[in-house]
């Protein structure tokens, strides 16, 4: 079946046995968080304490001496394990890789400071897309960044081709900048070109001129060499962490090419054990130690039992496991194997079960272009997404430990699942972001799972991994996974002519654009409701019955830009404000204005029953409204948990009678919400019996009657859902046809959940409009029961068998019965 035969070392599963005997009975594959620390390191460190008698370096005792001889022979052993030249190459030991980096943007900082500390001209930064959010963190101190979107947009750059900060002011080119990226993408396991500090260094143009490299290599040291024996081509600061590659100490280190050295001692700050005298009365001076950089560097007691432990680390690792390049190819020949199953896995209907994020200029098996981690996601027979969240928590039934979410990679996240700056924004709006537990957004997944492969990962392990996808994930019964035709049981009477929305409550509304698709959201459609204008005086919401000049503040919505315009406009010449428009970030929830000398009011008042709207803490904004309405009020944004919305982990799995909805989001212009967590819809009927005539109604949709039928509606005396475009509603205020004007509907998320189209709920435009009636009350009954029932099992849409169905007829309650008697869903 599998080649074992590269396997190693011979006797793995007895090693594995005897070091790593926390393994029983868990398969462990997320090595590139951490790997295991062996058992015999544990026992030779713990001997070592419970025999010698270390001090803290700073002192001239025997036990001080001694703990300082084994921090300097481990320093010359990690040279050596770096085939680094000790001549050339300094470490400094941190807390880890996040520790060595910041230490280098102190540095850089101090740097581009003038002498009495305050900051010049700054240094450029440059960054890859594939960096870990601590090196883009520093681009916040920076003077000026630029982050390369691909290892081709590097390379551009270095033959010259483009300037990326063409600010930079020629004068100005001789001052340090750096240069960052990871040797090894920690999301997807891409390695990049180590050759790129040499090329910078080398480089005879001016943008390059005093440019200094900075290498993320915790990574990549985790199952490859990480050789720097080549001083003229090794970057010029190399940050890292010992616990990626032995499990234990928790330690890091940052690796210094001692050319370059002389940019870590503008660092400005100083430690205890970094200096060699201080005046702390009188004046201010000190005078640094100037013997080894690293003593200028490490600040405060070393920790000086890690080192040592490390010291043990170095040993145990060579005598388990022999080399790195021994370690490299046997993880490589296990992603191989791991790569080519899980790309392999189809469903029955032919849809791939994984969706794998390779860089296109790796290739799995080869150590140079590619580590041993897989970064992939999971879509169902219809082509939706399988949440990260759902995966990670099955996987853990299964005692399997991976890694899953944006794995700390903005860039390589972002890029790879096709997220632009104003999706996440938005994202983050709703609920999402670090430590969230929403999976999908606008039908995309917001992250990722990672398998990644360590040094005493055997081939039990990745079969493990593909046994389990191919067990809980692979559909492989023909009929199950394909979407079914979903017919009512007339053809679609009415199309949308408008959609509107009114996103400040007793204001007028804004029409969408007409080539425009717009989100469905639980509670409404996007941005309608979510503001209110509140009173400075009691802290009460505005009613535009009471306040008329509400009328005149006009709204628009600018996604492009992520702003909500409001705009005041009349025809009354004698009545005019400066400014005549305001502007808020969709992005930003605004916090409360009360302070502890003066308390607020704005939440007395407020009505109860979801209303919790927050107060913009602005005098510009309360300024522009308190004019333009005529008494004193100010902005107010609702405060909505939406991490469980519908692009979160599927919401309620309850009846779709009884969908998950969120509290208060849509009004009728001049009138506040009557109902909550609902869309208007109003028919523009024109002759048609009982229309709203051929005015325009205020509604969120607006809809006519479609052309090509062109029927009247008479026959419908009662009717309770709707079906617009793909999507299910619930009418929340069923009336007979001749009593309808408008009608206040529920998106129904539960009815084909699985399908990508489901995950991303739209409306737009010239989508067809088809009524629904309540046939009778036992067909009802039926199809309440039968599709929670189908909810809770995991089936929401019944096979093309069963030929087309009317939702409330006798052919899908047969279904129904057929399902809950018949197929049982596999475990």
């Amino acid at each position: 079946m599998w080649d074992r035969a590269l396997s190693y070392p011979a006797k793995l599963d007895r090693m594995r046995r005897e070091e790593y005997p926390m393994l029983k009975g868990t398969t462990y594959l997320d090595h590139a968080g951490t790997t295991l620390y062996a058992r015999s390191l544990v026992k030779q460190f713990s001997r070592e304490l419970s025999t010698n008698l270390f001090g803290n370096p700073h002192s001239a005792s025997p036990s001080s001496r001694l703990a300082t001889k084994r921090v300097g022979d481990t320093r010359a052993r990690v040279l050596e394990f770096f085939k680094a030249d000790p001549d050339l190459f300094d470490v400094v030991f941190v807390a880890n890789a996040t520790a060595a980096i910041k230490l280098v943007m102190d540095a850089f900082r101090d740097c581009s400071s003038d002498a009495a500390g305050k900051q010049s001209s700054g240094f450029p930064y440059y960054y890859h897309r594939d960096c870990h959010t601590s090196l883009v963190g520093v681009r916040e101190v920076a003077a000026s960044s630029y982050c390369f979107e691909s290892d081709e947009a590097v390379e551009r750059w270095l033959a010259g081709e483009v300037d990326p900060i063409p600010t930079r002011r020629q004068d100005r080119l001789g001052e340090a900048g750096l240069f960052a990226y990871p040797a090894q993408s920690n999301m997807n396991g891409h390695r990049l070109p180590l050759d790129w500090p040499g090329q910078v260094r080398k480089s005879s143009l001016p943008r390059h001129k005093n440019l200094y490299t900075l290498l993320d290599a915790a990574a990549y040291v985790s199952t490859a060499q990480l050789d720097l024996s080549d001083a003229s081509n090794a970057p010029d600061f190399v940050a890292l962490s010992f616990y990626k590659i032995f499990g234990y100490p928790d330690l890091g280190a940052l690796i210094v090419r001692k050319a370059a050295g002389h940019i870590l001692q503008k660092r400005k700050y100083f430690g205890g054990g970094t200096v060699n005298m201080v005046i702390a009365l009188g004046t201010e001076w000190h005078a640094k130690k100037s013997d080894a950089l690293h003593e200028q560097l490490e600040d405060g007691t070393l920790p000086f039992h890690n080192i040592i432990a490390l010291d043990h680390a170095l040993d145990v690792h060579k005598r388990l496991y022999g080399s790195m390049d021994r370690i490299s190819q046997h993880t490589c020949h296990l992603a191989k194997i791991l790569y080519d199953e899980l790309a392999n896995l189809q469903h029955a209907n032919g849809v791939k079960v994984c969706e794998i994020y390779k860089d296109s200029r790796s290739e799995y098996g080869h150590s140079k272009t590619q580590a041993p981690t897989v970064a992939f996601n999971i879509r169902n027979s219809q082509g939706g997404w399988v949440g990260k969240s759902e995966f990670e928590q099955l996987a853990i039934l299964a005692n399997i430990q991976l890694r899953s979410g944006g794995v700390c990679n903005p860039g390589g996240i972002a890029s790879s699942l096709g997220l632009t700056p104003s999706e996440l924004k938005r994202m983050f709006h709703e609920g999402g972001g670090c430590s969230s537990d929403m999976d999908i957004f606008g039908g995309k997944p917001i992250g990722i799972v990672r398998a990644s492969l360590g040094a005493m990962s055997t081939m039990e392990d990745v079969e493990t991994l593909i046994a389990f996808v191919k067990g809980r994930f692979v559909e492989d019964r023909a009929l199950l996974g394909k979407v079914p035709e979903i017919q009512p049981p007339m053809e679609p009477l009415f199309l949308i002519d408008s959609l509107n929305i009114y996103p400040v409550r007793g204001c007028p509304g804004w029409k969408i654009p007409l080539s425009a698709t717009w989100d469905i959201k639980a509670d409404g459609l996007a941005w309608d409701g979510e503001w209110c204008l509140v009173s400075l005086t009691d802290g009460s919401m505005l009613h535009p019955d009471e306040h008329p000049n509400m009328a005149f503040l006009h709204p628009s919505v600018a996604l492009e830009k992520g702003i909500l315009k409001m705009e005041v406009l009349r025809q009354d010449r004698a009545f005019s404000i400066e400014p005549s428009e305001i502007s808020v970030s969709l992005w930003d929830i605004p916090g409360n204005l009360a302070t502890a000398e003066k308390p607020s009011l704005l939440w007395e008042g407020l009505p109860r029953g979801g209303c919790n709207a927050r107060p913009y803490d602005s005098m510009d904004i309360a300024s522009f409204f308190t004019l333009a309405v005529g008494v004193p009020c100010t902005l107010a944004r609702f405060q909505i948990d939406r991490s469980h919305d519908l692009h979160g982990k599927g919401g309620d799995l309850s009846c779709p009678t009884s969908p998950c909805v969120r509290p208060v989001l849509n009004q009728l212009p001049g009138k506040l919400p009557s109902v909550i967590g609902s869309i208007t819809v109003a028919w523009k009927l024109g002759k048609l019996k009982g229309g709203v005539g051929e005015e325009e109604p205020n509604a969120n949709i607006i809809v006519h009657p479609n052309p090509a039928i062109g029927e009247s509606l008479d026959s419908y005396d009662n009717w309770q859902y709707l079906q617009i475009g793909s999507n299910y509603f619930q009418v929340s205020d069923p009336l007979p046809r001749a009593n309808a004007g408008h009608h206040h509907i529920k998106y129904l998320p539960n009815l084909d959940r699985g399908s990508s189209a489901s995950q991303n709920p739209i409306m737009k435009v010239g989508d067809l409009v088809g009524l629904i009636p309540t046939k009778n009350s036992e067909d009802e009954k039926d199809m309440q029961s039968c599709t929670g029932h189908l909810a809770m099992a995991g089936f929401f849409t019944p096979p093309p068998a069963y030929g087309k169905w009317s939702l409330f007829g006798k052919s899908f309650t047969r279904y129904c019965h057929g399902v809950m008697g018949t197929r049982k869903r596999s475990k």
